[in-house]
């Protein structure tokens, strides 16, 4: 993979400066419900915000004369060479109001970026169209609800279509979003998710997703579809020490540590406080990707530091295809990257594999 260099970071002539210029444009053309859809926590939405302000509470150690002049950004996860430690995040089932290429254009900035993309269950497009509109569409998100067999039916499908991996989910209930109540929110034109189309066998599991009143699944239910996935899986939705070792116990080959943006249960803990403890918990060796807050490079480097392998970018590149597309994506990505790169200089670390906690001041 070619080395990275940033020395020219600061000229650039592309439309958007800054990741705050590109969140503006997106404000200016999403509506007031689809800014609400996007940014919405559930109830009082404290775990949304404090995703994001949980990272000012780590504060890096940066001293005098022991930067580096071009660190390297890349590293390799799941048996992938990444440009930088992210992947793009599977944000599904209204991306197309952002812009009507959805994950088409998701993955083919991620490619662009030299990164991977997951990509959702719920996608706009199925999972065949995302796959073949990009090499960088490696992992697919799977909700585990609904019939076994129905679930093990689109794990074939996903591998059939050249996936690697499965990133398992789990929805036990409804999600009290009250933005969104109050907006009556719908996704107009998108109609039932591509990969649930009449006549397929997952079309009992999407009877099953909109049905609330059913059983959820437990841990024996998805340690069997594990076992009997064609893939290996990574479980999303950790959040402490008793949830990683109950997956691996399962038989996930990774971990995925997020509370889902807040987006699913208010007034639990900030994503990036869980993650020490999970790191611990599964040891050096398991991969772990992290999201839930991720807005600026240097959080990437705190997420790599407290133990992430990567993290995976879901709000801040909505926004970018909301503002331009997949153009608006890839500047994304560039402008995380370089603003990781000039992070890493800063903190003298040479590598990705340097960032360790030792880069935080002692409160």
């Amino acid at each position: 993979m070619k080395e990275t260099r940033r020395d020219d970071r600061y000229a650039t002539s592309e439309k958007f400066a800054t990741l705050r210029g590109i969140r503006e444009a997106a404000r200016r053309k999403l509506s007031d419900t689809s800014w609400n859809y996007l940014h919405c926590g559930t109830g009082d939405e404290i775990t949304a915000r404090d995703n994001v302000a949980a990272f000012d509470r780590y504060l890096f150690d940066a001293p005098l004369f022991t930067g580096v002049k071009n660190p390297d950004t890349r590293t390799s996860v799941l048996g992938y060479e990444l440009s930088f430690p992210a992947f793009t995040a599977p944000f599904g089932g209204g991306e197309t109001l952002f812009h009507p290429d959805g994950m088409l254009a998701v993955g083919r900035a991620a490619h662009a970026a030299g990164i991977r993309q997951i990509v959702p269950v719920a996608a706009a497009h199925s999972l065949e169209e995302v796959r073949a509109a990009s090499p960088a569409a490696a992992i697919f998100q799977m909700t585990f609800c609904g019939e076994e067999t129905a679930v093990i039916d689109m794990i074939h499908r996903a591998k059939d279509a050249g996936y690697d991996y499965i990133c398992v989910t789990f929805s036990p209930i409804r999600q009290w979003r009250e933005r969104m109540m109050e907006d009556r929110f719908s996704i107009p034109g998108q109609g039932e998710p591509s990969n649930f189309g009449p006549g397929k066998s997952d079309i009992a599991m999407l009877a099953e997703l909109l049905d609330f009143t059913k059983p959820r699944w437990g841990w024996d239910e998805a340690a069997r579809v594990i076992a009997a996935s064609p893939l290996p899986c990574i479980v999303k939705g950790i959040g402490s020490r008793a949830d990683a070792y109950r997956a691996l116990k399962a038989g996930a080959v990774g971990l995925y540590v997020s509370n889902y943006g807040g987006r699913t249960v208010d007034r639990v803990p900030a994503a990036i406080d869980t993650l020490a403890d999970v790191r611990e918990e599964a040891g050096p060796d398991v991969p772990i990707i992290f999201d839930s807050g991720i807005r600026r490079g240097s959080d990437i480097a705190t997420a790599i530091a407290l133990g992430a392998n990567a993290v995976a970018l879901g709000r801040i590149a909505a926004l970018g295809l909301a503002a331009d597309g997949e153009a608006g994506v890839k500047r994304v990505l560039e402008l995380l990257r370089d603003e990781f790169w000039t992070t890493l200089g800063h903190l003298g670390c040479s590598s990705v594999s340097e960032l360790s906690p030792h880069i935080f001041r002692r409160r």
